[in-house]
């Protein structure tokens, strides 16, 4: 479990978990920033499955945005800093920051969710070509 949640979070191809699913790999870098390969390159899996595919990674960035915001609100009210301004700036700042990251992980979340890891799958790719 804690492989997948790693390369979840390290933005790896669900089957094989070595091959990188963006082609800029630096999440702050805005040139090429939406480019994923067409297949991956350890282990040939498919990105672009379907037309479409990646609409329901929107439903995973909200929840993380959700929990995001949900965060900075519980961090206020621990500190008893809460203020609806303070508030709203800092949720302003941390969306933000965490925006492009976020739509990575989306993505890398969402494609985890509908492609089972196989330890075996560089080599059967190998095989293959």
């Amino acid at each position: 479990m804690s492989n997948t949640i790693s390369s979840v979070l390290r933005l790896k191809c669900p089957k094989c978990r070595q091959g990188d699913l963006f082609c800029n790999k630096k999440t702050y870098q805005y040139k090429g920033f939406f480019d994923m390969p067409k297949k991956c390159p350890k282990c040939g899996q498919d990105f672009q499955i379907e037309t479409g595919f990646y609409y329901g990674a929107m439903y995973v960035s909200y929840a993380i945005t959700i929990a995001l915001i949900v965060a900075v609100f519980t961090a206020l009210v621990v500190f008893n800093l809460f203020s609806i301004e303070l508030f709203l700036l800092l949720d302003f700042i941390v969306l933000l920051v965490a925006l492009p990251y976020v739509f990575k992980v989306s993505r890398s979340i969402w494609i985890a969710l509908m492609i089972k890891y196989d330890p075996k799958a560089i080599e059967k790719y190998e095989r293959k070509t």
